[in-house]
């Protein structure tokens, strides 16, 4: 079984509701970039200012480029509205889990590996 993932990352909010950010993890000792762009379900849904949706999210990994659907949720009622949870799925199981914050705009938060 491989070791869990656990890793920190950011993204940033482009005027076209996508998300370009970065990350990194402990299994690698680079930053990396990636990208999500807003579903067009989701797009119909939403004003364009929040994070909160479904992207397709894009990375690499050895070189190779990874595809993964991401969720972005508001933490349960009660709790602070920026405040949120992130699921990466592939082939509809999720393989990463987080939790952001907003400051100034931007969306910093960890995340780990699910394990199978």
């Amino acid at each position: 079984m491989p070791d869990k993932i656990i890793g920190r990352f950011y993204f940033k909010q482009t005027s076209n509701s996508n998300l370009i950010g970065e990350f990194s993890n402990d299994h690698s000792d680079r930053i990396l970039t990636e990208s999500a762009d807003l579903r067009d379900d989701s797009r119909k849904s939403r004003n364009g200012s929040s994070y909160i949706g479904d992207y397709y999210s894009t990375w690499q990994e050895d070189g190779k480029p990874i595809l993964a659907d991401l969720t972005i949720t508001a933490k349960p009622e009660g709790t602070n509205s920026n405040l949120f949870s992130l699921t990466w799925r592939r082939h509809g199981k999720p393989v990463f889990e987080g939790e952001a914050m907003l400051c100034d705009n931007i969306l910093i938060g960890n995340y780990q590996s699910v394990e199978k």
